[in-house]
């Protein structure tokens, strides 16, 4: 059986940086422009190194609220959390733009209890909400702005609508002569592609997960999520909806068929949390750093050199 390949931080693969003149890309794609996609952010954690480091992404659903992915925070074998500083950026397709962005520090990562009961390996149940200590100041910038929750019987198959997947994830792979795949580094622009929902898999699809083929993967080549693209959303577009979250493949080569967290079967998750009713199916973990104001100063991973030095105020 193919082992599941995770689109997180916390692989331990190997990484190339790949530089040429253009700016960096997704798996194929288009780049998004500014106030295309309001409610993306990017989740990113303070390093050892006074460095910021993009973890994954997610979908503004109100001023306090982020929609994601549970595995971004917790580990892939035990599925407990791991203790890191989160920093949500929003408002921004260009995250070298120190100055473009708002950033506000998570209060708590909340996730199903049904996610920790997984077996190594497995990811079912894949979703989590971040709350923020700060609202995000909704209606009074240009491009901050909410995504919709779906209905529970939207988008569910035979529905082959075409939606759309955004995200910073890794822009380039690379086959080597032993045939290891390498990763190269995520991108620091907003990116997105088209894709098919519901898809047909030869291993099959949960009812709690959508699987997703990107149309260019339909003309013969690989599009798609990669690593760093987990928890950000599949959209509907025409309805300014979120029909899944970015969970994972089995396949090697990022492009091939994906598979995202149902958000519709986990409205009553949601709820519970956006109504502060957290019971014993919900799990959190609770944050007490004070980054956000200061963090457009601290230097991103892309830039190590710099990384030992404190942000300058």
């Amino acid at each position: 059986m193919q082992s599941k390949l995770l689109f997180s931080l916390f692989l331990g693969l190997k990484l190339i940086v790949l530089i040429n003149g253009k700016k960096l890309r997704i798996i194929e794609g288009e780049y998004a422009l500014p106030g295309q996609f309001p409610h993306q952010v990017s989740i990113q954690a303070m390093t050892l190194d006074n460095c910021t480091e993009q973890v994954c992404g997610g979908s503004i659903i109100d001023k306090r609220h982020i929609l994601t992915a549970a595995h971004c925070f917790t580990d892939n074998i035990t599925h407990q959390f791991i203790d890191m500083p989160l920093t949500v950026v929003a408002g921004t397709v260009d995250l070298l733009n120190r100055s473009s962005g708002i950033y506000h520090d998570v209060l708590y990562v909340l996730i199903p209890f049904s996610f920790s009961l997984n077996g190594p390996g497995d990811f079912n149940h894949d979703i989590a909400i971040l709350r923020l200590r700060d609202p995000l100041p909704l209606g009074s910038h240009p491009y901050l702005g909410v995504v919709n929750l779906p209905a529970s019987d939207q988008y569910l198959p035979p529905d082959n609508l075409t939606a759309i997947v955004s995200g910073f994830g890794v822009y380039n792979q690379t086959d080597l002569p032993n045939g290891d795949i390498i990763s190269g580094n995520k991108s620091p622009y907003l990116k997105f592609f088209y894709g098919t929902i519901n898809v047909p898999d030869p291993d099959g699809c949960l009812d709690t997960q959508v699987c997703v083929e990107s149309l260019g993967l339909q003309k013969g080549y690989l599009e798609g999520v990669c690593y760093g693209d987990s928890g950000g959303p599949l959209y509907d577009d025409t309805t300014n909806t979120v029909i899944g979250i970015a969970s994972y493949s089995l396949y090697p080569w990022c492009g091939n068929i994906s598979r995202f967290t149902r958000v519709s079967a986990y409205l009553d998750f949601i709820n519970r949390v956006l109504g502060s009713r957290v019971d014993s199916t919900i799990l959190y973990s609770g944050q007490s750093h004070y980054y956000g104001s200061q963090w457009s100063g601290y230097h991103s991973k892309r830039r190590p050199g710099l990384c030992h030095q404190p942000p300058k105020r």
